[in-house]
């Protein structure tokens, strides 16, 4: 017999959160992590795009940036098994702070060049692997299961707040003091996120899962969806989020420049619509979300960012274009928040780690899509590419729910397995 819907008694602890200085300060991590990866992404883009004038090249920053999920994701989750969560996300955080200095001297000096540029997206896309099952799973822990839901909405209204101000932050930097206050203000910002991750409790591990090996809890990770079906439908609505949706954003910066004849800084205000829209979704779903509609939050949230991509891709005027990004937001508020605390909530907390591992690999097949549009863009022009794209995500869609129906049901809090 299925668990009673428990969202009423969840409502007074929404806020309760931020008197918790664990969350707080994973929290502030994570807004630093997501303003700099949105900014770095908005002014590589523009940048590359004026000096080679492809779209199929500033497609391959992003497919560069995000290589690494698919390639390292599941890898990752099972290393952070064995070496400690806060360990490996201090790791990474250091090497950034290096790679975004010595990016910003070798802009400072004019010796920077496209593969430098390259390179600095792939280590980014390595230090984006640790979010999900690192930073995200502690998260996780760092609240009850009451709370998870509340929690990474509220992550997820800082993640897209940060879509906001970070393409404004990268066509201000861009316009004004070129590549080298790009990241030089990354640098910065990461040396924040350094005093955050020291101060983070070291999580115990499970000596249960710690003495497992790295391929074996690869294994086990993947012998849990057989187990609990409604993960992998969750995880394949994310590959088709991936594959089809997330890739339109690499034309913006194109459709902002050929179609509407945009300058650096406006193009980043156009970008950051999103931003505003998925803030204003993330806000809504902190304050009236209940638990018993996250998965509909989910398939509903997909389902108006594929629309509406391709009616973005047929407006001409800013205006438009800007309303069509600011619902883009509402549709990916609802689907971000919910991805990820639909795994945290069907996973035992034990194998949290891996199957937000699993979840960083759907992402990580977004250079698939970068590539397929890249080419569209190439061939037909990014009007027609982002139209195609959005409509086969469409499509794809529609047969992942005809697989999972369960997609669809109610949420409820308990330990069945679905």
């Amino acid at each position: 017999m299925r668990a009673r819907p428990v969202q009423e008694k969840l409502l007074p602890g929404r806020w309760a959160l931020f008197r918790n200085p664990e969350f707080l300060r994973l929290w502030g991590i994570g807004a630093v992590s997501s303003t700099v990866r949105w900014l770095e992404m908005l002014a590589v883009g523009v940048f590359v795009f004026d000096l080679t004038g492809s779209p199929s090249q500033v497609a391959l920053m992003l497919i560069l940036r995000m290589v690494p999920l698919a390639c390292f994701g599941i890898l990752a989750a099972a290393i952070v098994e064995r070496v400690g969560h806060r360990r490996m996300l201090m790791f990474g955080v250091i090497v950034m702070i290096g790679v975004s200095a010595l990016l910003a001297f070798l802009s400072t000096t004019e010796q920077i060049q496209l593969w430098h540029i390259g390179i600095g997206a792939f280590v980014s896309g390595m230090f984006w692997v640790l979010d999900f099952p690192v930073r995200k799973t502690l998260l996780g822990g760092a609240v009850d299961a009451g709370s998870i839901g509340h929690a990474m909405s509220l992550d997820t209204v800082t993640n897209n707040g940060t879509r906001m101000l970070g393409p404004i932050l990268g066509g201000v930097f861009l316009q004004w003091v070129g590549l080298t206050g790009v990241y030089g203000f990354a640098a910065m910002a990461y040396v924040l996120a350094l005093l955050w991750t020291i101060s983070l409790r070291p999580k115990t591990r499970s000596p249960r899962h710690s003495d497992y090996g790295v391929f074996s809890a690869i294994t086990r990770s993947l012998s849990l969806l057989k187990s609990r079906p409604l993960l992998a439908g969750v995880l394949m609505v994310t590959a088709v989020f991936n594959l089809w949706g997330f890739p339109f954003v690499s034309m913006i910066p194109v459709i902002g420049k050929e179609t509407l004849g945009l300058n650096s800084f406006h193009v980043g205000l156009l970008m950051s619509a999103e931003g505003c829209g998925a803030l204003v979704g993330a806000l809504l779903i902190v304050g009236v979300g209940q638990v018993r509609y996250y998965r509909r939050l989910y398939i509903c949230g997909i389902s108006l960012y594929l629309v509406v991509a391709v009616i973005f891709s047929q407006v001409t005027f800013s205006a438009g274009a800007a309303v069509c990004l600011l619902l883009v937001g509402l549709g990916v508020a609802a689907f971000a928040a919910m991805q990820s605390t639909l795994i945290l909530l069907k996973t035992p907390e034990e194998a949290r780690s891996l199957m937000m591992g699993l979840l960083s690999v759907c992402v990580g097949m977004a250079p698939i899509g970068f590539l397929h549009i890249g080419l569209l863009a190439d061939w037909l022009g990014a009007r027609a590419a982002i139209a195609i794209l959005a409509s086969e995500g469409i499509v794809a869609l529609y047969w992942v729910l005809h697989k999972w129906p369960s997609l669809l049901d109610l949420e409820y809090l308990s330990n069945k397995q679905e």
